[in-house]
Formats: structure tokens, sequence, C-alpha cells
């Protein structure tokens, strides 16, 4: 048995022996190749960076970190404890809790939504409206009628202020101008509206009128205000809002101008305007309760705006004049021009009829006046065309033809004339204005010297949708509403009234060499407020920088062309008057009278124009800058000055001439 244990104890480690040694052998086998292997790896087994990439990136990282270390060796050691902290944390989050965040700092822009309100929105059915095209897919033949939109009226345009100076007359009798009514009364005569000579009839002059009724001339100073009605443009924009509605009115689908609202600013030296509102009819009362008469209109007729029962004018009647008609300061150049001597001579015949009609503007109530209603009389269906029947008779007529309503301005106003008559008219329909543009027109007496004011308007309409169906409007509330209003126009140019002379551009010529300074002719015109007369210096020359007062200048009192002869004309039922009658019709003097100083206090700062052009027989347009005493610069052509002075020194023949006589025929 021990033999036998031995014997394969002999066995198993001769077995052991082996399989070391063959396991050694496959080791070395194995190493063998390893070695050959890596003897192709070429390039590699010399690339340093390669093989230590790692080690170097890891000493850089200790490297940077050691840096770091050494840098905060100099801070400050944090001293607080864990406690501390805490506790700190603690106050802050205290602190936001208690803050209160008003809606003020929020932004504005911000919009906050109640996302769980817009959630419940997912339960509702979808509305299909919001999706639906504005336009069907299958157009009707006819549009669909709309309901009628509200209206915001157009304001004035042009707005402008012109200092006046003339002599006015009025109905009291004083003793200063007694002798020369009573002179008037006798050179005139008593004879029929169909009696000869140069004052009978329609061409009727002053002095026999003033002679039989009285009065005085005063001299009086104002600023004409006047402005441009854009009512082609208005009518426009209505036929735009209302030309497709559900309900049509002729009475309510046109512009009804009613009345305005006037400001008056006062500027100050600083430019700052303080606006004040005008007491428009009040002053327009007072004025015309004083006045004999109304002056001669040189703006055609067809130009004013239709006035409707119960309102005033849109444009104020002129004071009636003495020693000369009105100007281009009572139209509104270039929308609205100044009548010929034709339109004048055919209006002249119908002024008679204005100074009888002027006390009927006592029955307006200023307190109930825009709580009236603006279609009264208009029948539902109409609309009233204004001041068209004077010659139908005094109640005004119907026709759309007739009297001074060129383009049928229609019948009847009860602010000139019986009221009750009016009222009962069937008042014509003005489908489309004849004109582009309405006069407006205000005569502000009540300024002072030394002040400078500017002005602005309002214009008041009657409400196209007051009184109808609420069922055809837009906003019902509108219907309840009787006047709309435009905005305020742009204020006028600032105006102030004049000294006691007015100096006009009459020659500019230009320099003879250079550096050398224009030549300029002035032309001034003196009023005598006392004598309420005029007379006119001409060829003063002037200098750049100089002030146009001219001293020790003759007064011979001039007749401006087409004035109110007050040597005694033949009155409306009087023969002619003779030669005063025929001077009434051309500029000229009639009498002397000492001397004067013209006297503006405006400085002439500039000119120009006045050179030869090129290839023709021309000159180039003169003008002239002055400083007004208000420290306002103007700009005066002598183009546009020759018209005055052309009134002044006889060279304008005739003109108005006609109308001006007549208008001595109402007083």
């Amino acid at each position: 048995m021990c033999a036998k244990n031995i014997d394969k104890e002999a066995k198993a480690a001769e077995k052991a022996a082996a399989k070391a040694a063959a396991q050694e052998a496959k080791a070395a086998k194995a190493k063998t190749k390893t070695k050959a292997k890596r003897k192709n790896v070429g390039a590699n087994e010399f690339n340093f960076f390669f093989l230590h990439g790692e080690k170097i990136g890891i000493a850089a990282a200790v490297g940077i970190f050691g840096m770091m270390l050494a840098g905060g060796a100099g801070l400050e050691e944090f001293t607080l404890t864990p406690e501390q902290i805490t506790d700190a944390a603690k106050k802050a989050e205290k602190h936001i809790d208690d803050s209160e965040v008003t809606p003020q700092e929020y932004d504005e822009a911000l919009v906050n939504y109640d996302y769980g309100e817009y959630a419940k929105l997912i339960k509702s059915a979808v509305t299909v409206n919001a999706y639906e095209t504005p336009n069907r897919w299958e157009q009707s033949l006819f549009p669909d009628k709309n309901k009628r939109p509200s209206v915001k009226p157009l304001p004035v345009e042009n707005l402008r202020a012109v200092a006046c100076v003339g002599a006015i007359m009025y109905k009291e009798l004083t003793a200063n101008n007694a002798a020369n009514a009573m002179n008037g009364a006798m050179g005139g005569g008593m004879g029929g509206p169909g009696g000869g000579g140069m004052g009978g009839g329609a061409m009727g002059g002053a002095g026999g009128t003033m002679g039989g009724i009285g009065g005085e001339t005063k001299g009086r100073q104002w600023i004409a205000v006047t402005g441009s009605i854009p009512i082609r443009k208005q009518q426009a924009a209505y036929g735009d809002l209302f030309g497709n509605a559900q309900y049509l009115d002729d009475a309510r689908d046109q512009p009804r101008y009613l009345y305005y609202e006037l400001e008056r600013g006062e500027v100050a030296p600083n430019g700052e305007v303080a606006w004040t509102k005008v007491d428009v009819l009040r002053a327009i009362k007072k004025e015309n309760n004083q006045w004999n008469g109304v002056g001669s209109e040189q703006v055609g007729f067809s130009y004013h705006a239709p006035t409707f029962s119960s309102y005033p004018p849109m444009a104020m009647s002129c004071p009636p004049m003495a020693n000369k008609p009105f100007g281009e300061e009572v139209a509104n150049l270039p929308n609205i021009p100044l009548n010929s001597s034709e339109q004048i001579e055919v209006q002249s015949a119908e002024l008679e009829r204005w100074n009888k009609l002027q006390d009927a503007m006592n029955q307006i109530d200023e307190s109930t006046l825009l709580d009236r209603d603006p279609f009264e009389g208009a029948g539902g269906s109409a609309m009233g065309g204004g001041m068209g029947g004077m010659d139908s008779g005094m109640a005004g007529g119907p026709g759309a033809s007739g009297g001074m309503g060129a383009n049928g301005m229609g019948a009847g106003n009860d602010w000139l004339v019986n009221r009750e008559a009016v009222a009962k008219q069937m008042l014509s329909a003005q489908t489309v204005a004849s004109v582009d543009y309405y006069l407006f027109r205000y005569f502000d007496f009540e300024v002072e010297k030394g002040k400078t004011y500017q002005y602005r308007v309002k214009l008041l309409l009657a409400n196209p949708n007051y009184g109808v169906e609420e069922r055809f409007v837009e906003d019902p509330a509108a219907t309840e509403q009787k006047i709309v209003a435009s905005e305020f126009s742009e204020p006028s140019n600032p105006a102030s009234l004049g000294r006691s002379a007015r100096v006009f551009a009459q020659n500019v010529e230009a320099p003879a060499r250079l550096g050398a300074e224009p030549r300029v002719r002035m032309a001034s015109i003196y009023f005598d407020q006392d004598s309420a007369t005029e007379s006119l210096a001409q060829d003063l020359t002037m200098k750049l920088g100089q002030v146009a007062n001219f001293k020790g200048k003759p007064h011979e009192p001039v007749n401006v062309a087409g004035a109110l002869s007050m040597g005694g004309m033949g009155g409306m039922n009087g023969m002619g008057g003779g030669a005063a009658a025929q001077q009434s019709g051309r500029g000229g003097r009639n009498s002397k009278g000492g001397t004067v100083d013209h006297v503006s206090d405006a400085c002439l700062v500039d000119a120009t124009g006045g050179a030869k052009i090129s290839g023709a027989e021309l000159r180039s347009p003169g003008k002239i800058m002055i400083l007004e005493p208000n420290g306002y610069l103007q700009i005066r052509e002598v183009k546009e000055d020759a018209r005055e002075l052309g009134r002044y020194d006889g060279s304008q023949n005739g003109g108005m001439g006609l109308g001006v006589g007549a208008a001595g025929m109402m007083m």
C-alpha cells in the first residue's frame, strides 16, 4: 500500500511539473508575439506627447490648482459660522415675503393673463363668426345698406385776420354832421325808384338817404376775420358716409351750417396766446343796431352759406362805410374772390331789403340758439336753401333759382325776416354747391390798440342723425344730439390795429451795381380819425432799415373808387346828383385840408425783384419785407398792393362804384 501511494505521488508531481513547464512555454511564446507586434507600430514608438499626454494634462491641472491656492492665500478669512449664514437667509426670505409691489411698478405693456379662465374656454364651442371672411363668396347684385355713421365736420381753412380802418355811418344824428346830412337831403331829391339821372333807382347814392334819416359818420378801427368753409369737400364726405345708408333724407344728408364758435387770442410778448370765447351774437347785434344800414356786399352770394331758420349768417354783413367800398379784406383770397363790377351791379338791387330787415336780428335769443330743432321747417325731407328768395318777397321765396340765391340758395331766412312766414315755407333741397368754399366772416370791433390778436373758429352743423330712428344709426345716442362741431381751425395770422397810416409797396428796382441796395418807393394812406377822411402820399423813397414815417404831407381827402358820395348823390327816390354822383365811380381828391404826419412805425427790412428778365420786356415781381410795430414780419407785393392803391389814385376807373352807390340807397 505504501509503495502504491508513493508511486501515485511521484506521478502527480511529474504531471504538475510538466503542466508548469507547458504554461511557462506558453507564456514565453505570448511574450514573443507581443514584442513582435510593437515593432510594427511605426512612428508612434517615438511620439512623446502621444505616449505621455495624460500625465502632462494631470501635471498642468495640478499646477493651476496650486496657483489658485497661492492666489487665495491673501484673501480675508471667511468668519461666518453656519448658524449665522442660516440666520441671514431666513431674514432675507422674510423681507421678500413682507414686501408689497404696487401695480404702478409693473410694466404697463405687460399683460397678465388669467390662464385658469382661459383653460375653461376649452369646455365651450368655438365661435364660427370669428373665422368668417369679410367678403361673401357669392356677392349680391346690390350692395347691402349700412347704418348711418356719425359725422365729424371739416374745419375752416385759410383763416385770416386783417386790420381795417374806415368811416362807418351810424344812426345817431349829431351837431357835427347835421348840416352835411341836410345838404345831402336837399341835393338828393325825393323822386321814385325809377327816377332818372345818375342817382336814380338802384344806383342811388348816400347823400339824399342820409339826409332823410340822419346819422353820424365815425372813424373806426377793427379787425376783419375771414376764412373758407370747405363746402365741396364736406358734401363729398357726406356722400361717402350716407350714400349707401339704409335711411336717406335730403334735409339731413347735406351739410347744414348753423352757427360757429369764435375765440380771440391775445398774444403776449413771449408769444403765448391767451384764448377767450367771443360772445358773437351779442357783438353782432350791438353793431348792427347802431349802423345806419349795411354796406355793399363785395362777395358773390353764391359764396354765402345758406342761412336757416332762426340762425345768424356765417358771413357777417359789412358795415355801411363812407368814402370807400370794402376791398379784399372782406373776401378770402384765393378761395373766395371779390365780385366783378357786373356782379356788383346785379346784387346792388337787392341790398335795400337787407337794410330794412336788420331789426329781425333782435328776435334771436342767444340762450336757446343751439337748443332748437336744426331741421325745423324742413318738412322731414327738404333742406333750407337760405338767402335766395330776397327778390320774391320779404318772407322769402321757395324757389331754387330766384333772387340772391345763385344756384338756388333757398328760401326764407327769419334771421332777417318774419319767422312765422318762413316757418310755413317748404325749403328747397340744395344738392350740390356751385362753389368749392363758403365765406366765413366776422368783424371784431372789440379790440384795442397796442395789442396783438389771433383767432380760431369752430363750425357748428346740424347733426344729420338727429331725430332719425335708432335702428338706422350706428350710435343710438347720436339721435338725441342736435349739433355736431368741427375741430378748431388753425389759428389766424397775428393782427394789430395800425397807426395813423398804412404803407404799401409801390415800386422796387433792382440794384444798379453789385453791392448796391435796391431802390424802393412806397405809398402811404393816412386816415384821420376825427374827420373820418383819408389822404394818399405816393413815391416815397425808402432805404433798407428806414422807418416809414413821413411828416408834413398834404392832407387832401380822397373819394375811393366806388365810394359813397357825401356831397349829395341822388337818393333812392331822387333825381341825379350831378358831379358828385359821377365821382363816386372813380377815386380822386375832393378837398384840401392842411398837412398831416403819416406815422406807420413800420421798418423796411429788405426788398427784392425789379430786375429785367432776359429776353423780354418784363421785370421780376417786386416784393418788400417790413417789420410791423407788433414785431411780426410781413411780405408785401407790388402787384397786389397796386390793386388797393388804384382805388385811391384814380387809376381804377369805375370798378365797384355801382355796388357802393346802391348801398347808400338802403339807409
